[in-house]
């Protein structure tokens, strides 16, 4: 079987007590682009950090092993965000 990684992805901030995003913010990729004109503004270091179940959803993996529960969530590294991670299903 052969996974290509070019799924869109939303990633969703869930919890926040950070002054830079807020509950609600999103952000939107399409396979590795972010898609900016739809997306809120994102740290780079949180965006850094959750990379790897960013990674996952776009090769479409829901993997109970890295914790998958209708999306993954994730925090960024100073526990301040949280956010939902999910593959944004073709329609």
């Amino acid at each position: 079987m052969k996974i290509e990684p070019n799924k869109s992805v939303k990633i969703l901030v869930t919890h926040s007590e950070c002054e830079l995003m807020a509950e609600g913010d999103t952000v939107f990729l399409k396979g590795p682009m972010l898609e900016s004109d739809k997306s809120s503004s994102i740290c780079v270091t949180a965006l850094l950090s959750i990379y790897p179940w960013i990674f996952a959803s776009r090769f479409g993996i829901k993997s109970e092993d890295l914790e998958w529960d209708n999306g993954y969530h994730v925090w960024c590294p100073e526990k301040l965000v949280e956010f939902t991670i999910t593959t944004i299903e073709a329609s």
